[in-house]
């Protein structure tokens, strides 16, 4: 449970909203509205973003006649674009109300994204393995 601007809200509702939530058991954090808005864009709303292009990519080339490209799709391919199933109606609000900080992150992204296209593309195949080990890293985080 995250709890925004605590010091801004009834000190009791937000004890009993704490005690409630600690009792499930779950972890309460404390973040002010911009940093929820901020985090929540990088590590969710982008995630979102991301499954619906590549959702949009794949259904494209197969409405181009690539009938049988599903055929191939495996657990990695359902992972990545289980969010895309999420609907629209909940996340073009949330996209909507969080704009700024969600085309920020994509920005970054894009940049990423970028850096590891040039890698393939001039075969620098040892920069490529260096940034896949980097982004591997995220195991320590999120086991």
């Amino acid at each position: 449970l995250v709890v925004c601007d605590a010091a801004a809200s009834d000190s009791d509702a937000v004890a009993t909203v704490e005690a409630l939530f600690r009792a499930l058991p779950m972890r309460v954090l404390h973040l002010g509205a911009a940093d929820h808005d901020l985090h929540t864009a990088y590590v969710s709303h982008i995630s979102h973003l991301t499954s619906f292009a590549l959702a949009l990519t794949v259904l494209e080339k197969e409405q181009r006649g690539e009938q049988r490209i599903f055929d191939l799709a495996g657990g990695g391919f359902a992972s990545t674009v289980r969010l895309a199933k999420s609907a629209p109606a909940t996340w073009v609000p949330i996209f909507r109300q969080n704009r700024l900080n969600v085309l920020d992150v994509l920005d970054e992204h894009l940049v990423q994204l970028n850096r590891l296209r040039e890698m393939l593309a001039t075969e620098d195949y040892a920069g490529l393995t260096q940034q896949l080990e980097h982004a591997n890293e995220i195991r320590k985080i999120i086991p």
